[in-house]
């Protein structure tokens, strides 16, 4: 007895992708492959917030990207994991002072720049 599987519809279209994918290889780009660095030119004028957050004894260090002019506008990364809460500290400290720098000065978003109505 046998019997036929059966893929289902986006299961199909993730294949038919990755063999359009494959097929593409060695081939020259487009324009819209570099539309990343346009839509990302955000990030320079971003404010650089840090988290700490502890997880099965490891503080997990964070580093938070808010476009100033629209604070609802960001990206969180994971930066890297320590195993002591005065190591993550230190490194959060720096890293996101490297990520800040700025010659316009340090650039601030508050949570009174959301404008939140709590009706």
């Amino acid at each position: 007895m046998s019997s036929k599987t059966k893929i289902g519809g986006s299961v199909l279209s993730v294949m038919h992708n990755f063999l359009d994918n494959e097929k593409n290889i060695g081939q020259p780009g487009h324009a819209g492959d570099l539309l990343f660095i346009t839509e990302g030119s955000w990030l320079k004028d971003s404010a650089v917030i840090d988290c700490i957050s502890q997880r099965q004894g490891v503080w997990d260090v964070w580093l938070i990207f808010v476009y100033y002019r629209n604070p609802l506008q960001l990206i969180v990364r994971f930066i890297t994991s320590c195993y002591s809460e005065q190591k993550a500290l230190t490194s959060a400290f720096y890293i996101r002072k490297e990520a800040a720098k700025d010659r316009r000065g340090t650039l601030k978003v508050t949570i009174g720049d959301l404008d939140l109505c709590h009706n």
